[in-house]
């Protein structure tokens, strides 16, 4: 058969992501100039680092996916895990319905709570996809869970001097 190959996933994936981002980073205008005042940054900083990050991780992926529709020899990536079944919606599945909650949790419960059952989730689906130990998962995901939303405490707090919202309950 001659033509093009069909698009998979991950480049359809990568051209959602690079669509998204856009529309997102159309709006930083709105927050002013990174360093409005030359030495401490101001609301637009973190948005566009993180735009940036998101233009090149989907490009990443994009190109990659690019290559490998064009060689011959590229393996065929399995659509299914041994671990999660219908990996192929799933993961995208669970991870917007995460993320919504994450969003939706922030202002009310708070970013410790909400940044740490987050990141616990994401990570906890993740390692157990990869290697289907639950034990093992857990463990790695809480691990996780307290060093990322520690972190990002500190880095907000401690380092910007921007408070979080907390626990209004």
């Amino acid at each position: 058969m001659t033509g093009s190959a069909r698009p998979n996933g991950q480049a359809i994936f990568a051209l959602v992501l690079l669509v998204l981002n856009t529309v997102y980073a159309s709006q930083i205008f709105k927050l002013g100039v990174p360093f409005s005042n030359g030495v401490e940054p101001g609301a637009s900083f973190l948005p566009i680092v993180l735009c940036a990050v998101l233009y090149l991780a989907a490009g990443r992926i994009l190109i990659a996916e690019l290559r490998n529709s064009r060689s011959a020899d590229a393996p065929v990536p399995s659509e299914k895990s041994d671990h999660v079944p219908a990996i192929g919606i799933t993961g995208p599945l669970i991870i917007t319905l995460l993320t919504m909650g994450f969003a939706a949790g922030l202002e009310r419960a708070g970013y410790i709570v909400t940044a740490g059952a987050y990141t616990f989730a994401v990570a906890l689906y993740f390692n157990f996809e990869d290697g289907g130990r639950s034990v093992r998962s857990v463990i790695v995901a809480a691990i996780t869970a307290v060093i990322i939303t520690g972190f990002g405490w500190l880095f907000f707090v401690k380092l910007f001097d921007l408070y979080l919202p907390t626990w209004i309950f």
